[in-house]
């Protein structure tokens, strides 16, 4: 389980929705301060909210700006990266080539762009069905209160 600490900004019956900060990959680096890239992270790190189901917690014990840390299964961020990142990737590689089998230069580029954009739209097919699906939703792992 992947986890990640954040911060309780709003609070519904049956979920919270936390604020996290996203971080470079170095932000752990003792030299961060002198580093360029480690400068870089901090100055392009931005924050995210998540909504996060309250499956057996009592939304009477969490509060406003309580720390939290919700977690995600790493099959799930794994699978889910892979889907993202490849099957876009895949898609243009194989229609270009398609594409240049059939009309050449041309065909490879117009191949191309036609794969990714079908990549990209089967991507976005599959989050629509598995919007539910609770193996890629976070859980609230436990909580770290602020009273």
């Amino acid at each position: 389980m992947l986890e990640e600490r954040g911060r309780v900004v709003a609070i519904e019956p049956d979920a919270i929705w936390v604020e996290t900060t996203q971080r470079g990959g170095c932000s752990g680096c003792s030299s961060q301060g002198s580093c360029g890239t480690g400068l870089l992270s901090g100055y392009f790190s931005s924050a995210s909210r998540i909504r996060v189901a309250l499956d057996s917690w009592d939304p009477d014990d969490i509060a406003l700006h309580d720390t939290v840390v919700i977690g995600i299964g790493e099959n799930a961020l794994a699978s889910g990266a892979l889907l993202v990142y490849l099957l876009p990737l895949i898609s243009l590689v194989l229609a270009a080539l398609g594409g240049q089998a059939l009309a050449g230069e041309f065909g490879a580029m117009a191949g191309a762009l036609i794969g990714l954009l079908g990549g990209a739209a089967l991507v976005r097919s599959h989050s629509r069905r598995h919007a539910a699906d609770p193996t890629y939703a976070p859980v609230l792992l436990h909580l770290e209160t602020s009273r």
